[in-house]
C-alpha cells in the first residue's frame, strides 16, 4: 500500500502531498501538506493529524481545502490557500501559510 501520494495543482506549480497514517486501530487519517513543485519550497508542512476531506482548484491561483483535525475529527475547517503568495483565508481573514497550524489550532506546530 502506498501511503504517500502527490498531486499537481495550479498549472503544475504546486504539489499536494498526502500521507495516510493509522491514527488509531483502523482509523486512517489522510494528512496533507503543500509545496512548490518547481523549487520544492514548503508552503504548508505535512500535518499527519489534519485529515484532508476535499480539495478543489477555485481558479489557477486558489485552492479550497476542507479538512478535519484528529483525535476529535467532528469539526470541519475550510480554507482558501493562495500558494503563489504563501497565504490563506480562514473565517474571512487572510494569514501567512507560515502560521497555518497556529492559526487553525492556536498552538505552534511541534
Amino acid at each position: 500500500m502506498e501511503y504517500r501520494q502527490e498531486k499537481i495543482f495550479c498549472n503544475g506549480n504546486f504539489k499536494l502531498i498526502t500521507e495516510l497514517n493509522e491514527f488509531r486501530m483502523s482509523l486512517w487519517v489522510n494528512g496533507f501538506g503543500l509545496e512548490n513543485a518547481i523549487t520544492g519550497e514548503q508552503i504548508i508542512p505535512v500535518i499527519s493529524y489534519f485529515n484532508l476531506d476535499h480539495i478543489e482548484e477555485v481558479d489557477e491561483e486558489i485552492l479550497k481545502i476542507k479538512f478535519r483535525i484528529y483525535p476529535d475529527g467532528s469539526q470541519y475547517y475550510v480554507v482558501k490557500v493562495h500558494p503563489f503568495s504563501k497565504s490563506f483565508t480562514y473565517e474571512g481573514r487572510m494569514y501567512s501559510t507560515d502560521h497555518f497550524h497556529k492559526t487553525i489550532t492556536g498552538e505552534d506546530l511541534e
